[in-house]
């Protein structure tokens, strides 16, 4: 690869850098879209508990889980747009200042996105080792799902924390 490729920046990182986003740079509109994330998660996690309990048919599930992961995807696009994609860049697309904002965010998170991995780890092999009366797993789906949930949580997690501590941009 030559010396002039790996200074030119990636596609994604223009993207991140674009200044037609500066708008998801407010800090307001990152930490709406850090709240409406977690209303939606929160969301997803409690169909799947009512789905498991009965209480939600297996239509309806699918049709809630299906709409929520939809919207996940343009809400998630404004979080990621407003923090620059710093989890998501190449180290050498960084500079100095976004790579120490990535690791004090990365650093911060340590602790809770290791404790929700291993919630989601406890949920599945609970969920695969439980069985019913007839032997079949008993609320299959909806347990993977909560486990599902918290993991993506703990994906999460970071970059709610760099979308919610990052000062204003002059």
């Amino acid at each position: 690869m030559s010396a002039a490729a790996k200074t030119r920046p990636t596609d994604l990182a223009a993207t991140f850098e674009d200044d037609r986003y500066s708008w998801t740079r407010r800090r307001s509109v990152r930490r709406a879209g850090v709240v409406g994330e977690a209303v939606l998660v929160g969301a997803l996690a409690l169909a799947a508990l009512a789905a498991g309990h009965g209480l939600l048919g297996s239509g309806v599930f699918a049709v809630v889980w299906v709409v929520g992961l939809l919207l996940f995807i343009p809400l998630h696009s404004v979080v990621n747009l407003g923090v620059r994609g710093l989890h998501d860049r190449r180290e050498t697309t960084l500079d100095e200042v976004q790579r120490t904002q990535r690791d004090r965010s990365t650093a911060a998170t340590h602790w809770p996105r290791l404790l929700l991995s291993l919630l989601a780890v406890l949920v599945a092999v609970q969920t695969a080792t439980s069985t019913d009366g007839a032997g079949g797993a008993s609320g299959g789906t909806a347990a993977f799902s909560v486990g599902f949930v918290l993991w993506f949580a703990s994906w999460l997690t970071s970059t709610w924390h760099l979308a919610w501590t990052l000062p204003e941009e002059d």
